[in-house]
């Protein structure tokens, strides 16, 4: 679990996803909608919808200051 660097709260740890459905923030653990152009459970959407990529990152989202850290690899 990491700590925002915001306000040192903890952080959930979670992806981003987007094949058919808007980019959003999923926890982990839950995946994503199968419904195009829908959100999974406890997901934050990031972006808009796209048909063409289909990509995912791991990601921490703090829901206090609502911000979304990709760390990179």
């Amino acid at each position: 679990m990491t700590n925002c660097p915001y306000c040192n709260q903890k952080m959930r740890c979670g992806y981003i996803h987007n094949q058919t459905q808007p980019v959003q923030w999923i926890p982990d653990g839950i995946k994503p909608s199968a419904w195009r152009g829908g959100l999974a459970k406890g997901a934050v959407q990031l972006g808009e919808d796209s048909f063409w990529f289909d990509s995912k990152a791991a990601a921490f989202y703090c829901p206090s200051c609502k911000v979304v850290i990709i760390p990179a690899e």
